[in-house]
């Protein structure tokens, strides 16, 4: 998508969100809302009728990894499952057969099963970065400091009241886009402000973390599981520079993990800490490449539930309470998962409403953690009670 159309978007849908939530969410938007349901129900199965509906119940024709390892452990279960392919066309959309005390009862979802007494009310403001960012500070959670901005000389003065570095980024939007960490000078800033602004109107400005970013998957009100992430990193040893030790770096890696690639984006990134790739690491230096995190970018994921504080566990789950969505992946950031977050400077970031729940299985290091289970045993049990 051209930067315009997401910057007029997501601006967009910020602006008159209030007016949306209380058309939406009150008693004549709760109609309109079943009323659409009703009116999509009967489209579909005109389609169908017609013939312009097809199904797929090959596994292996399954192309979403979170979808496989729901799929897995549905058919584990017993459970007939099968993709909804609209004019043939995958779209991440499924339907299953679930267990009813009536019999049987059919759901239909699109990439994680919710059921119907769901309202995405909550979701509706949970990815907004900074919205999300005061309901965890009134609930006495952790976030890093910081706020949102729109304007350059409120950006600017919000940038000189923090501690140095701060990370730029657009008040919505995922996966890191557009977001420049390490920011340190104000001519580092500008630039900074002005790669955000690309993206939406007001843009989030707060101190950088430290730390590995973790993934806490939050089923039913209870963490399920802890995936950890660290971008491409080198640790000094006196003699090389960073450009061979990435060489090094790349001949050891873990098979799975791409090598990591020089490019403009990591001198960028490296200049902001002062340092090149042609900079020579004292011994034991650890230096991180990239703002990106994972394996596609020459990093590295690790489960580490096991691992985990139970502060950090129960900390996930009062933010998931306060959104009060049975799915949710929360993003922090903190130096020692086994550590109490009261004990670390540390933070929630952000909040996903369609977390890849398949990273959790399939961990670089660490032992997985099924968590597909834990969703197909909160559909099961509430289908049962209803």
């Amino acid at each position: 998508m051209p930067h315009w159309a997401e910057w007029y978007f997501e601006t967009l849908d910020i602006f008159v969100a209030p007016l949306r939530r209380k058309i939406m969410y009150g008693g004549p938007g709760r109609f309109l809302n079943k009323l659409g349901n009703w009116i999509v129900a009967g489209i579909f199965w005109i389609m169908k009728v017609i013939g312009l509906v097809k199904y797929n119940t090959d596994f292996d024709k399954i192309k979403i990894s979170r979808a496989r390892v729901l799929w897995e452990e549905a058919l584990a279960r017993g459970l007939q499952i099968k993709e909804i392919k609209p004019f043939g066309l995958g779209m991440d959309a499924y339907q299953v057969r679930l267990p009813h005390a009536g019999g049987k009862k059919d759901l239909i979802f699109f990439g994680l099963p919710r059921l119907d007494e769901y309202s995405n009310q909550a979701l509706d403001w949970a990815d907004d970065k900074w919205l999300l960012k005061k309901a965890l500070i009134k609930a006495g959670l952790p976030v890093a400091p910081g706020k949102s901005v729109w304007n350059y000389g409120g950006a600017l003065k919000t940038f000189r009241g923090l501690n140095k570095p701060v990370i730029v980024k657009p008040r919505s939007g995922s996966r890191g886009r557009h977001t420049t960490t390490y920011v340190y000078t104000e001519q580092q800033f500008k630039h900074a402000y002005k790669i955000a602004k690309q993206l939406c109107h007001w843009v989030i400005v707060e101190e950088h973390l430290e730390g590995a970013v973790w993934r806490g998957t939050v089923v039913d009100g209870k963490c399920v599981g802890m995936l950890g992430g660290d971008p491409p990193k080198v640790t000094g040893d006196g003699k090389s520079t960073i450009e061979q030790l990435i060489a090094i770096v790349n001949q050891k890696k873990h098979p799975e993990v791409k090598d990591i690639e020089i490019n403009k984006k990591m001198h960028e990134f490296l200049g902001r800490n002062g340092i090149s790739v042609d900079t020579v690491l004292p011994v034991g230096k650890l230096v991180y490449l990239n703002e990106k995190i994972g394996v596609n970018y020459g990093g590295s994921s690790f489960e580490a539930y096991e691992d985990t504080h139970p502060d950090i566990l129960k900390m996930f789950e009062d933010a998931a309470a306060i959104i009060n969505d049975p799915i949710l992946g929360f993003d922090f950031i903190c130096e020692d998962i086994s550590k109490s977050w009261r004990e670390q400077r540390c933070g929630i970031i952000e909040c996903n409403g369609l977390p890849f729940i398949n990273l959790h299985h399939d961990p670089l290091y660490g032992k997985p953690r099924n968590v597909a289970k834990h969703v197909w045993d909160y559909v099961e049990s509430t289908v049962a009670r209803s």
